[in-house]
């Protein structure tokens, strides 16, 4: 019986690399990974969001029968506005996680700059949510979630490498 020499490796991350069976890229980690992805699906649905905004406020003359207000013009102006916010926001939100799986430079820091905006956009949405008449709680715990989600991306994406 012949006993074989075991093989060190010749640094531990050769040895962690070699012994880790994951499908996130190796230089972001499974839970920088996952945020990631997280910001991705959510910069997308917030594209969405963002195109149905800008849709019904374009057409909101639409919704009048008979006599439309004198002031309709006006009233568009406000939700096309926020909604081409929440189209960069959200087409920011894609592009910034998808250079970070690319592992574009500085992509971490400006989409974990981004991901913290949008956390504190959903959270003071989850406040007006619940504050004004009449209080919306589903909506809330959506914005909610959204906070908690983006929140935890932007704190992963941004945390110094290890």
């Amino acid at each position: 019986m012949t006993t074989r020499r075991t093989i060190s490796a010749a640094s531990s991350a050769v040895a962690r690399r070699r012994g880790a069976h994951s499908l996130a890229p190796e230089h972001l980690g499974d839970a920088t990974a996952a945020a990631t992805v997280a910001v991705v699906v959510g910069g997308i649905a917030l594209v969405i969001t963002a195109i149905g905004m800008i849709a019904m406020a374009l057409t909101i003359g639409a919704r009048y029968d008979g006599d439309p207000p004198p002031n309709l013009g006006a009233l568009a102006i406000l939700p096309v506005g926020l909604g081409i916010v929440a189209l960069l926001l959200g087409g920011g939100l894609a592009a910034g996680g998808v250079a970070v799986l690319a592992e574009v430079r500085r992509a971490r820091l400006v989409t974990g700059i981004l991901a913290a905006v949008a956390a504190a956009l959903s959270a003071i949405g989850t406040v007006l949510a619940m504050v004004n008449p009449p209080s919306d709680p589903v909506l809330a715990v959506a914005l909610t979630v959204a906070t908690l989600v983006f929140g935890v991306s932007a704190l992963l994406l941004l945390r110094p490498r290890r």
